[in-house]
């Protein structure tokens, strides 16, 4: 889907990081934060990232590129990794591949800034170009794959006392951006001076002066402002200013009746494709009023039954009076288990979890419980006021949708599961995913799903949200007291009580 501009000079920008390993999941990729981090500081004007975590296969490299400048609309892609003499370093071959017109005083810049570091710079095969089609032109870099390399090459280097002694090739990329059609982008000079021609250069815009917030829409701020006192009105005045504040009543229940309103929580029809879930729902039994909601989902071959003691359990260990909706989940045929039909929230198309997964299933899955979590909004109850948590799949679950949702959330709780589609989320990840603190708790000896996949797991979510806390306990695929504790630990803290 091709990219919308918030302003007319917002760059689109692509990050692309080449890495066998770190795809898989076996260790943090360090090349996509490092690259975001920096371009965040060193350009002033807006930017729009899409990020993208790869292998080390020149097709998918290939595709990937295509797929950025073609169809999303990239002014600018960058890649990270896969550039040296290895076998398996295919990075260069690839972008050669896409481009129409090679750039190269691109590379030569960046291997003579990392000359001033290391001597094996002269191995780095990195290369530069334009991908050009009939309506849209980008520039495509590939940088070096270590952190502390790529803010050297961008930003170039500096004496001791800050003064430029190899220009960054960030300094050029904006001129470049710009004769090939591109925004207009400005950087930091105390970071990066991005150098133009002066004939090139356009005046700095004034700052915005920020606009009072405007105020919740009311009868009277829709009626003209007639006199309080009515003594000097006619009785025909007197009926044409009734008559407006009845336009604008009827104007304000319009508004009501229009605006959006979730979907179906229950059993109601919806008007889409998409099926709500039969739920339980729990309130505290102890009559206090919930000062938020969860959306508990159980583990596969199971119900909502499974989970009946938890809220209560979660308020005697300290935690929050919180409204449980419990789903439960469809029973579906699984692939791996010869067609058998229990309970679960997708199908399990391998019994290796390194194997296939099924996206399609998921995906929907992932729009079933937004839809629950809409509705709950739509009631008045605000997005960081509810918690999506589960237990195994229903981890799993609440793992991968509580990281895509366009609102904020109190918090996801991941209980002896796993992130499905893992390699996904780099990409898939929303901004306000990011902001939503997340849970994440394993048994050792976990026999069901392995603790090293967890970890795994938990590594990947560490590196694409701002807060994870991750514990692991002496048990099995179970849940215990401590466990519970820190739960409720957790909420409390989301919640500020």
């Amino acid at each position: 889907m091709r990219a919308k501009r918030s302003c007319e000079n917002e760059l689109i920008l692509g990050l692309v990081s080449v890495s066998d390993r770190a795809s898989r999941g076996e260790y943090r990729d360090e090349g996509i934060p490092a690259l975001q981090a920096w371009c965040e500081d060193a350009i002033t004007t807006p930017v729009q990232f899409h990020t993208r975590l790869i292998e080390d296969d020149q097709y998918t490299i290939e595709e990937t590129l295509r797929e950025l400048v073609d169809r999303v609309g990239c002014d600018l892609v960058f890649t990270t990794g896969g550039t040296g003499p290895a076998r398996r370093d295919v990075t260069p071959e690839a972008t050669l591949a896409v481009g129409t017109r090679e750039m190269p005083g691109f590379a030569e810049q960046m291997r003579r800034i990392s000359l001033n570091f290391v001597p094996t710079a002269i191995l780095s095969r990195q290369v530069a170009v334009l991908r050009e089609t009939p309506t849209h032109a980008a520039l495509i870099v590939n940088l070096p794959g270590r952190p502390k390399s790529i803010s050297e090459t961008l930003g170039g280097f500096r004496s001791s006392d800050g003064e430029v002694i190899d220009a960054g090739i960030f300094a050029s990329i904006p001129y470049c951006i710009d004769l090939i059609g591109g925004p207009y982008i400005e950087t930091d000079p105390s970071i990066i001076d991005a150098f133009r021609p002066k004939n090139a250069r356009r005046p700095k815009a004034e700052p915005v002066q920020e606009q009072p917030k405007p105020t919740p829409m009311s009868a009277e701020a829709l009626t003209p402002n007639f006199p309080k006192t009515t003594d000097a009105l006619n009785q025909d005045e007197q009926r044409e200013r009734e008559r407006l504040v009845e336009q604008a009543k009827a104007q304000i229940e319009a508004a009501k009746q229009n605006a959006p309103r979730g979907v179906p929580l229950y059993h109601a029809e919806a008007h889409d494709a998409t099926p709500s879930l039969d739920v339980v729902v729990k309130d505290p039994i102890n009559g206090l009023d919930p000062s938020c909601t969860v959306i508990w989902l159980h583990g596969m071959g199971t119900n909502a039954d499974d989970f009946a003691p938890f809220p209560q359990e979660l308020l005697d260990f300290g935690g929050p009076a919180a409204r449980f909706i419990m789903p439960n989940a469809p029973e579906i045929a699984l692939t791996a288990h010869h067609g058998w039909r229990t309970s679960a929230w997708y199908d399990i198309l391998s019994n290796n979890f390194s194997g296939p997964e099924d996206q399609i299933g998921i995906n929907k899955m992932h729009l079933q419980i937004s839809q629950i979590i809409n509705e709950i909004i739509s009631t008045g109850v605000p997005a960081e006021r509810i918690f999506l948590g589960g237990f195994s799949q229903g981890a799993a679950m609440a793992l991968y949708s509580g990281l895509r949702q366009a609102r904020t959330l109190g918090g996801v709780i991941a209980l002896s599961g796993y992130l499905p589609l893992a390699n996904n989320l780099g990409h898939d990840i929303s901004i306000a995913g990011r902001s939503t603190p997340v849970f994440m708790a394993h048994g050792a000896f976990d026999s069901v799903v392995s603790p090293i996949l967890a970890k795994r797991s938990a590594d990947i979510v560490d590196a694409n949200v701002q807060t994870l806390i991750w514990r692991e306990y002496n048990m099995e695929h179970e849940l215990c007291a401590e466990e519970i504790t820190h739960i409720a630990q957790f909420m409390n803290t989301a919640l500020q009580i």
